[in-house]
């Protein structure tokens, strides 16, 4: 169970061309000082459920109209030094922005089509910052997990979101367009960014992002495996490195999660690569330990979930088991966490309890055939693990009888 393809929560064009640009010039002027109290607690909580309802509603402008898009564009700006804010080209990137954003809301609701979760999770207040976020889980099978912390923002009394903190990427996303916005400004207005011995890097950066882009991942890997210079250390370049090495083979993604890991040795934001590291290595412990880190932060008991997928690829089955049970019990629409609960009852060679479970999904609305048929059939690699089950007694007179 890889989570080397997790979901970005935006438009994979938007992080393709991110650039690298070092976090220590970041001055994060704005502020979105809020009071911590039981009333603005409140309003943070049910503004989490109306974002959460706006996406599954597939109301986009209510979603939108939720974005203070004069603290989000004035974040962006500030990662920019001297930047000419009256310069067309800064105003014709902003603009384009803009319609990108215009279609983030649309990101999620495709991933959600295409079977995803999307789930508002908790609250924080963080006390630096003096405001409030709220936390999102994205789930696919196919893509695995990430979070999506949303920057709340106060004005005249409404509860607004003013930026959003990308768990993968370990930094806000106005810091991401920001250094996409640096690197794409025109040479004569780089100022500063000219006078860098990294230029020629971030040269080849932008040829390595256009192989990326066309799929040519092999030869985007080459080129950015070669660059030496400071970029070559900053995190979100690391973790983007990764990401070009995950569509080519498991050596260079395992080697590039470990430059990560060996990097920032003690970043909590790159928990999620540590979880697929650990996996892949087949160190389901430590994995497992990384996610009650992770758990601990999010207070999302969805996780109880991963773990049990470590825990059956570890062979811990009654570990695995309980788990599942849990999953099922409380998220009870979720169907890959009934799948891992039947899974390990039929690993565990538990046949008679496995079909008393079958019997559960039909009570619950499955279908027969099509629980027959997802027992049945093999998956994408040609393998079965029920089949074994499929071929049993207690399944072929489940199978035979009439409900």
């Amino acid at each position: 169970m890889g989570l080397k393809k997790l979901s970005l929560f935006f438009s994979v064009a938007l992080l393709c061309n991110a650039l690298i640009f070092s976090q220590d010039r970041i001055k994060d002027v704005l502020k979105d000082t809020i009071t911590y109290s039981e009333e603005n607690t409140n309003k943070v909580i049910a503004f989490g459920e109306y974002l959460s309802n706006t996406i599954h509603n597939k109301d986009v402008d209510s979603f939108l109209s939720k974005l203070n898009n004069t603290f989000f564009f004035e974040r962006v700006l500030n990662q920019v030094p001297n930047v000419n804010r009256e310069d067309n080209f800064i105003k014709g990137f902003l603009a384009g922005l803009k319609q990108a954003l215009d279609s983030f809301p649309n990101e999620i609701i495709s991933e959600i089509e295409n079977g995803s979760y999307y789930d508002f999770i908790s609250y924080r207040y963080d006390t630096e910052a003096q405001t409030y976020y709220i936390l999102f889980r994205l789930y696919s099978a196919e893509t695995g997990m990430n979070y999506h912390d949303y920057r709340i923002h106060k004005i005249n009394g409404e509860i607004q979101f003013s930026d959003m903190y990308v768990y993968l990427t370990g930094e806000h996303f106005t810091q991401t367009l920001g250094r996409m916005m640096t690197y794409s400004l025109p040479d004569e207005q780089l100022f500063e960014l000219k006078k860098s011995p990294a230029e020629n890097d971030f040269k080849a950066l932008f040829k390595a992002i256009m192989y990326n882009n066309n799929g040519n991942f092999e030869k985007s890997y080459e080129i950015m495996d070669d660059l030496k210079s400071e970029i070559s250390k900053e995190k979100f370049f690391i973790i983007f490195k990764s990401l070009v090495a995950s569509n080519i083979d498991e050596e260079k993604y395992l080697k590039s999660l470990e430059e990560l890991i060996n990097t920032f040795p003690e970043d909590p934001t790159i928990g999620l690569n540590r979880i697929d590291y650990h996996i892949y290595k087949g160190e389901y412990f430590e994995a497992i330990q990384v996610v009650n880190q992770l758990q601990n932060e999010t207070e999302d008991d969805f996780l109880n979930y991963i773990k049990a997928c470590i825990a059956f690829e570890d062979k811990n089955y009654d570990l695995a088991l309980n788990l599942f049970k849990y999953t099922i019990e409380n998220y009870t629409d979720f169907f890959e966490g009934q799948a891992g609960y039947l899974n390990t009852l039929v690993v565990m060679k538990n046949y008679p309890e496995a079909v008393n479970y079958l019997n559960t999904l039909i009570s619950e609305g499955y279908d027969k055939p099509i629980i027959i048929e997802y027992i049945e059939e093999d998956d994408e690699y040609g393998e079965n693990i029920l089949e074994a089950f499929s071929k049993s007694k207690d399944f072929k007179t489940w199978k035979k009888k009439k409900d």
